[in-house]
């Protein structure tokens, strides 16, 4: 596995865990998140504060509860990492939210300095 993606591997095994300072060690100071659709955020302290913030703008969908990723690839070009799969948010009421999604990590001097995450709802199974 290429740095870039143990450091990616690292850093969605800290969001499982709420891990915030192995999550915050691993971004630049000035990391932009874009998360589609949504106002996006710069710096690592807005982001120490939004997941600081249990009913802040990370994951408010699922309260305190973690989401869990199951990555389904990894495509590495250059300074930039695409990463797909599935994420799971438990929600509060015991159901649960289930969204595919796409991230683009993007890398400066061995750290995350931007991610673009785009999430959407699976289509019903089709009969």
């Amino acid at each position: 596995m290429s740095q870039y993606k143990d450091i990616i591997t690292q850093y969605l095994d800290g969001v499982h865990r709420g891990d915030h300072e192995l999550v915050l060690s691993l971004v630049t100071d000035g990391v932009l998140l874009e998360k589609k659709g949504q106002p996006a955020f710069r710096g690592k302290e807005v982001l120490r504060a939004a997941i600081d913030n249990k009913d802040g703008i990370v994951h408010k969908d699922a309260g305190s509860l973690r989401p869990v990723h199951k990555v389904e690839r990894m495509i590495e070009e250059g300074e930039t990492v695409a990463v797909d799969g599935t994420v799971v948010v438990p929600l509060p009421n015991g159901g649960q939210l289930e969204l595919l999604f796409s991230d683009y990590f993007t890398f400066s001097d061995g750290l995350i300095s931007g991610v673009e995450s785009y999430m959407i709802t699976p289509a019903p199974p089709q009969s």
